[in-house]
């Protein structure tokens, strides 16, 4: 059954275009395997080989998650027919199915991004239930040159993010922490500023480009070491008293949230859709003086450094705005020889 159907449908030839890629992909997996005397043993992984855009085509790029637990034997199925919807539509990106939930980055012609917005939030509800995180949707600005992401690749994993912790905490007993929307956020910290536990869950990658004034940030490279450092950070902390969270989107808050309440914390609260959501909340309120200082650091692959905001070891002692839409991939800065102290941004 088509759960997804914009309102303006490419023509017919489009359509089986994206079908027939996926199909090779199909075929080309299987002859490998083939070639190797072995028989695979799970289906091939969609997706469709890079190709342009057509030319002059403006795209939107969306992410959404929701934690909900999925049924192990529905998570194939699920993954095929997401894809079979979607490539019709010249609709790219990457998404991650796992028992644990769904997260997605996709890139989508603009006049399908409605749309699209209300299929997959009709497929959460109806394909296997909304989940008490309910759809976390962050949304960045329109992209008038080429979409960001060149394929469609839908993925089943063992986990959403890798926590480190199969089996330490179980999703279906879990209670999600309490979701901040921005304007509330940025209230406390006008109240209460450093007087609150605020830890910022990214990588150091992250927090070195841009980060809340008064947060306590993680010297990690991986989420498995930030959760390490967390069970360390809280150790002996008095369970009643409030711990707040922070990240690029939402998904790493929700989850070690999710593992904080079931050991036993009682007041864990995040931002809802993360410093993005926050960025657009201080882009609509221009009057209001932001509490992030920096750039907001997206290290999907999504975009290169040089296509997006340029590095420099330029000491640089005002605070830049958040920045929505600058992306970069943490390959960059790796290579780069500079040292995560050394990360100036420049516009």
């Amino acid at each position: 059954m088509a759960w997804f159907m914009p309102s303006s449908v490419p023509s017919g030839n489009a359509m089986q275009s994206g079908i027939e890629r996926y199909r090779q992909s199909h075929v080309q997996a299987a002859t490998a395997a083939i070639d190797q005397d072995q028989l695979p043993t799970r289906r091939p992984i969609p997706y469709t080989p890079p190709g342009p855009a057509p030319p002059g085509q403006k795209h939107q790029t969306l992410t959404l998650y929701t934690i909900s637990p999925i049924p192990e034997d529905r998570l194939e199925d699920l993954r095929e027919e997401i894809f079979l919807q979607l490539v019709q539509f010249n609709i790219t990106g990457r998404i991650y199915l796992a028992k644990d939930g769904i997260n997605l980055h996709l890139c989508t012609p603009i006049e399908h991004a409605k749309d699209l917005q209300l299929s997959l939030q009709r497929l959460v509800l109806d394909r296997f239930g909304k989940g008490p995180d309910g759809a976390i949707w962050n949304f960045s600005c329109e992209d008038p040159g080429e979409r960001v992401f060149r394929k469609l690749k839908v993925a089943v994993k063992t986990q959403l993010v890798a926590d480190g912790r199969l089996g330490a905490w179980n999703i279906e007993d879990s209670e999600p922490p309490q979701y901040l929307e921005p304007k509330e956020f940025h209230s406390i910290l006008d109240e209460v500023g450093d007087k609150t536990l605020l830890i910022d869950m990214r990588n150091h990658f992250e927090n070195e480009v841009g980060r809340f004034k008064t947060s306590v940030k993680m010297d990690c490279t991986t989420f498995r070491e930030n959760m390490d450092l967390l069970d360390e950070l809280l150790e002996g902390r008095d369970k009643s008293k409030e711990v707040m969270m922070v990240c690029t989107g939402g998904i790493r808050c929700s989850i070690s949230g999710r593992y904080l309440k079931q050991k036993g914390f009682k007041d864990v609260k995040m931002l809802k859709g993360g410093i993005t959501g926050y960025g657009r909340y201080i882009k609509s309120n221009p009057g209001i003086k932001s509490h992030f200082l920096g750039k907001n650091f997206t290290f999907d692959g999504r975009r290169d450094a040089t296509n997006a905001i340029r590095l420099t070891t330029t000491s640089q002692t005002a605070p830049t705005p958040i920045a929505i839409c600058s992306l970069f991939s943490v390959q960059t800065v790796v290579k780069s020889g500079i040292t995560p102290a050394d990360l100036t941004v420049m516009k």
